[in-house]
């Protein structure tokens, strides 16, 4: 299919969600241009470009795809409505893990362990399907406030929005050579109670996105571990986990990762955490930003041992997480509020060596921030 092509199948999609398009103005009748770039994914310039006819192919075959999943849903909602209402509980049951389910393959059919270079990137968000999944119209994934039961006591609905990661952390990487370090950036992680598998609202699962980066110290120091007697160069834990590497001229910032990762949380006196990754890219730093601090010999020494990175120790970060449980993030699940936190201390078991780290969540935009009255008060 040709550009043109691509682009009239669009316009004329969209028209049906959205009203007729006035191709001189480049404008939809019913709604503004920022709406259908939020809907579709997409940041106003990149919507922009596709809806003037300067994207790339590849960035049009994505919106058609985008286009042809919210048409896809909005029939699922229309069939909705000739359900017998008295299977409409039963509807709701069933479609909305299929909604998200559906939402997690395409993801993870975006997301592979790569080892290419960076600009090699397309320049569309890499968490623009689960960002659609939860911040447009099209789909609502969360259970609210009228779901509730009338004595209120479901744990999980104040849980539920959008969290990102307090502070960065890092774990040093053992690949047979020393002076790798594997940097925990940002991530942003939705979350929703689980109905179809609890009832009792004790069940919470977070749908996440992961920015890490692999950075290469040039002295190749060891990280002392305790009672070790070792006489090479060593780093102390305490001093490492200080250590901003970004500001440090003996570390090289040689890669960079997106993961998308599924959290499930289980809801008592305190929180337990467990999870796997679904899929992971690992971008290498181009050649030419890597000479600006590395010798052509250290980039190939590098290069290969970004190769085994993907190929191997990677496979170490995709197995299930081992983490001790967080505190409570409020007195009580009914006080939760924006700004709370989930903290917890996890163990990484990379080349068989165990690794501590811990990993803070806040809310940034809880769903419901009214608190549930109970109708047996």
């Amino acid at each position: 299919m040709k550009m043109k092509e691509y682009y009239e199948e669009i316009t004329s999609k969209l028209e049906t969600l959205y009203g007729s398009f006035d191709a001189d103005k480049k404008r939809f009748k019913n709604s503004p241009n920022s709406k259908i770039a939020r809907d579709l994914g997409y940041s106003d310039s990149q919507f922009s470009r596709l809806i003037n006819g300067t994207a790339t192919t590849n960035e049009y075959q994505r919106t058609l795809q985008n286009v042809n999943r919210i048409l896809y849903i909005r029939d699922l909602e229309n069939s909705a409505k000739n359900i017998n209402p008295k299977d409409s509980n039963r509807f709701t049951t069933l479609w909305m893990p299929f909604a998200l389910v559906t939402s997690v393959l395409l993801i993870s059919a975006i997301f592979f362990i790569l080892n290419k270079d960076e600009e090699e990137s397309l320049e569309f968000p890499k968490d623009y399907t689960l960002q659609w999944a939860f911040e447009t119209d099209f789909v609502n994934p969360y259970t609210k406030l009228s779901e509730l039961p009338e004595n209120c006591d479901y744990p999980c609905y104040r849980l539920q929005g959008e969290w990102s990661l307090k502070e960065k952390y890092k774990v040093p990487l053992y690949v047979e050579s020393n002076g790798f370090h594997y940097l925990a950036v940002a991530s942003k992680m939705y979350t929703r109670c689980v109905t179809d598998e609890s009832a009792n609202g004790e069940l919470l699962e977070g749908y996440e996105y992961q920015q890490h980066e692999i950075w290469f110290n040039k002295t190749t120091a060891i990280i002392k571990k305790s009672g070790s007697d070792q006489k090479e160069s060593t780093v102390d834990m305490n001093t490492y986990q200080s250590l901003d590497l970004e500001k440090d001229d003996r570390f090289v910032k040689i890669a960079t990762i997106n993961t998308f990762f599924r959290n499930q949380f289980s809801l008592t006196d305190s929180i337990r955490r467990n999870g796997q990754v679904i899929g992971r890219e690992l971008l290498r730093i181009g050649d030419d930003v890597l000479s600006e601090n590395l010798s052509p010999k250290e980039i190939q020494f590098i290069k290969k041992k970004l190769t085994n990175i993907a190929n191997n120790n990677l496979e170490d970060f995709s197995r299930p997480i081992n983490c001790s449980a967080s505190p409570l993030p409020a007195v009580d699940y009914d006080s939760v509020e924006n700004g709370s936190l989930m903290s917890f201390e996890c163990h990484l078991t990379t080349n068989n060596l165990p690794i501590g780290y811990v990993k803070t969540f806040e809310l940034d935009k809880q769903f419901i921030r009214t608190k549930c009255r109970s109708a047996v008060e």
